[in-house]
This record gives C-alpha cells, structure tokens and sequence, in this order.
C-alpha cells in the first residue's frame, strides 16, 4: 500500500477529483519540515506533488522557490484549486484564513490550514494498520525485556514463537538464532543513534513513533510503520498517574515503557495470551512521582554494551501504573498477561514458570 498525495488528499475535498490544482501558501522553512515529515513516513517528495506556491510577501513572488515560481494569489484561479497552507504561526495562518474566506472559499472544501499534512499522513497510516487488527486472534504471545535477566539460551526456545522485541535487542543476535517477529522502538536515544544499525539487523515489521525522527538525518525506516505516543498522562497531577490503554495503534499511550507499548500492539492484534521474558522491572536509578530518586545495585539491561550515553530514569509510580492499567484491560477483554522473567521485580502480573510454557 504506497502514498498518493491526490489520492489522499481527494479523501478531505471533492475538489482534486474534479482536477484542482493544489497550491501551498508559504515559502518558509516549516514547509522544509512538511517536506523532511512526507520523505520520512512515506518516502515521497511533496515538491512533486503540488503545482505551485503562493504567498504575500512581495520579495517573494516571482521568484523561485523549491523549483516553481512563486505566484501572487489573484494570479491562480481559485475556482479550481485547492489552497494548503504552510505557515508556522497560527495567527498568520487565521489570517490567510479570513483572506480566502472572504473571498467566497470554504474551509475543508477549497482550503485546508493548520496540520493538513498530520491529516493525511495519519489518515493514511491508521488504515496500513488496520492490516494488524486481530491478525493473531486467540494465540500467544512472548513480549521480550532488556533486563539483566534475559538469556539467549532462553530465547532460543522462542524461535517459532511470536514474539516482540525493541530497543537495542539485536546486541543479542550474535549468541541466538532467534529474531523477533515485531520490533518496537520506545526510546528516542536508540533512535537517534542506532536507526541505520536497526533497518540493516531488523528483518520484521518495525513500529516506531513519528515525534523521534524529525530530527535526523535522512530517514528511511525499511518494513516501517508509525504511530503518534499519546504523553497527556505527564500532565496529570501525580494522584492521577494511571495512564489509557490505547486500542487504536496509530495513537499508543506513554507508560514511561517500550513495554506498556508491545502490551498495547498485542492486545489489538487479538493475541489472548501474552507472556514477558525478560522485563526485570528494576533499575540502578529510578524516580518516583514526587521527583524522588529511588537507587539500586543493580544491572539495567542484559549486556553493559546496552549502556546510553544519556540517563532517562524511569518514573517509577508510572511504570507500575501503566502495568497495573494493562492488567485491568486484559482482565476485562478476555486476555492473559503472565510474567516469566527469572527473577526481578515486576509483582504486578501473576507470575509464571518460562520452563513449563513449553
């Protein structure tokens, strides 16, 4: 399923199947982000896409930007165009808004402001995910951790398991045959730093979320698809600190975890049994809701080649919040969450013997 803008966009407005021209208002650099944003997520160049720019500023006009010229707007024929906008500030954009108004144009039908681009993309997105919905409906499941705990020997066992991994799990490949069968990427460092490292060792479908990648340079995620992490729970007071469970993919809700992610991509693919390997649940340094630390002698992840240049400790009163919401879903929908880590510190599933699953 590949991205076609008119197609797309022909979705918000009858217009394009009528054969509009499309035109942007605004030759700045948020249209650089617009570009960078359809290049990432669905490797297009919008330049392609459109027929031309407009815009108000006299030193502008007639001259070239990203290849066309720059039109004044009496200059295009509204009848039969689309206008989209591309201006960072919100109070330009109302205005261009009661421009066009004024002149008879209607929101939604002949012009589109704000975050058209998010529309479209997202949009498009939430329907390449619907391919997952209850794709393993009535299996099980291994949700693999980072944790100390994690043995390859273990995951030896999982080869024809589903399973999913993330993070910098393939420092692992070397010592198992094993591949995970999705991957997930939670942390925005491993991201920024180890994105090539991941499309060259991951083979599986990888989901990733769309706020980590603007920053980098050229990214192409290969078997990719992504989702947009809900953070409003970092804005509740702290006695409210239990999160959603998300059961649309395309939004997944922040549990301070790459885990509470995996649980929520389970749980929509209809698998009835989810097990954990490898989540320790306990870290050298953690912070609890009113900004305590919380420190340990412990090890956070299964090799000390793991180890980020940058320190994010983990929300403590989050995480267990999060898990405890995961449970109370699964409870209420028919799902099985078990926890067959050896070891650690994770009490808030009921606890199972990895050895007997097989």
């Amino acid at each position: 399923m590949s991205f076609d803008f008119r197609t797309e966009l022909g979705k918000m407005t009858p217009k394009i199947a009528q054969g509009a021209k499309v035109y942007v208002w605004g030759c700045g650099k948020h249209w650089e982000f617009i570009c960078k944003r359809f290049k990432y997520l669905v490797d297009i160049n919008i330049d392609d896409c459109i027929d031309g720019f407009i815009d108000g500023d006299v030193n502008k006009q007639g001259k070239p930007f990203h290849n066309k010229i720059v039109k004044k707007f009496d200059e295009i024929d509204i009848d039969n165009s689309v206008i989209l906008t591309s201006i960072a500030s919100g109070k330009d954009t109302l205005e261009i808004g009661d421009v066009l108004a004024k002149k008879g144009l209607i929101q939604g039908h002949s012009f589109i402001l704000f975050d058209w681009h998010g529309y479209l993309l997202f949009r498009y997105e939430y329907e390449r995910l619907l391919q997952f919905k209850d794709c393993h409906k009535g299996k099980r499941c291994f949700i693999i951790g980072n944790g100390p705990s994690l043995l390859a020997s273990d995951l030896d066992k999982l080869k024809n398991e589903f399973t999913f991994a993330s993070n910098r799990i393939y420092l692992m490949f070397d010592k198992t045959v094993w591949r995970p069968s999705y991957y997930v990427i939670g942390d925005p460092d491993v991201l920024r730093r180890s994105y090539r490292e991941i499309n060259v060792k991951i083979e599986c479908p990888v989901f990733y979320a769309d706020g980590l990648i603007y920053e980098l340079e050229n990214f192409n995620m290969k078997n990719g698809y992504f989702y947009s992490k809900d953070h409003r729970i970092v804005y509740f007071p702290s006695q409210f600190i239990k999160p959603t469970f998300s059961e649309e993919p395309f939004i997944l809700s922040y549990g301070a975890t790459v885990t509470y992610e995996c649980l929520q991509l389970a749980a929509y693919m209809g698998f009835s049994e989810i097990y954990l390997l490898g989540v320790d649940h306990n870290y050298r340094v953690m912070v609890d809701k009113n900004g305590e630390l919380i420190t340990d002698k412990v090890e956070d992840y299964f090799t000390a080649k793991y180890i980020s240049a940058m320190v994010f400790p983990l929300t403590r009163d989050l995480v267990n919040g999060a898990y405890t919401v995961a449970r109370e879903y699964a409870e209420t929908h028919g799902i099985k969450i078990r926890n067959a880590t050896r070891g650690g510190k994770l009490e808030i599933f009921e606890r199972v013997d990895f050895d007997g699953l097989f």
